[in-house]
């Protein structure tokens, strides 16, 4: 007698007759089974998206970290290192130059509009208020002074008195940072 329920030999892909199914691939399961090929028991692969984060978030980090140092350097630079423009403004008044440090002129009092704006420069990009205040009020009234039309020079003296609060108050502001400056040069 013949066994019905004799065990068939599997076939190859060769053999002609049987179902032929693809090679089996690992797809990891959402509760965490592990690869049976795996070396390394329990150990779980990074879910997907994340592997790319930890470079990402390292790079916005340093990022920050360097532009901190930066800011920091910089300020330290303009605040300690750097001559303030009013200071140096100042010693060059004491010298007899210009506010921006260069030869005075002929003598010529009228003012360009770029020379008006650069030497007020000088003193408005002062740290020290004081130096800031006097200096611009002292380059405005010569500016006003210089746009005095042809005759009319005597309308001049109307501003002696602000020429003279802005200038005291200027050679005072040098002299707190250890500056002397004679502008009353008579």
């Amino acid at each position: 007698m013949t066994d019905p329920y004799q065990a068939q030999q599997p076939q190859s892909p060769d053999q002609p007759g049987g179902p032929v199914y693809p090679p089996q691939q690992y797809q990891p399961h959402p509760l965490g089974q592990q690869d049976p090929g795996s070396a390394q028991p329990g150990h779980l692969p990074p879910p997907a998206g994340m592997s790319g984060r930890k470079p990402l978030l390292f790079a916005a980090v340093a990022f920050v970290a360097l532009l901190m140092l930066v800011a920091t350097g910089f300020t330290v630079y303009e605040r300690f290192i750097k001559e303030d423009s009013g200071i140096a403004a100042c010693k060059a008044l004491a010298e007899g130059k210009d506010p921006d440090g260069t030869t005075k002129g002929s003598g010529d009092i009228k003012l360009t509009e770029a020379e008006y704006r650069e030497t007020r420069k000088v003193f408005e990009d002062s740290r020290y208020e004081d130096i800031r205040k006097h200096g611009t009020a002292l380059v405005d009234i010569a500016w006003q002074i210089s746009q005095l039309p042809e005759g009319q020079e005597m309308g001049a003296i109307a501003l002696l008195v602000p020429v003279e609060t802005a200038t005291t108050g200027l050679q005072a502001a040098c002299a707190d940072q250890g500056v002397t400056v004679k502008l009353n040069r008579r």
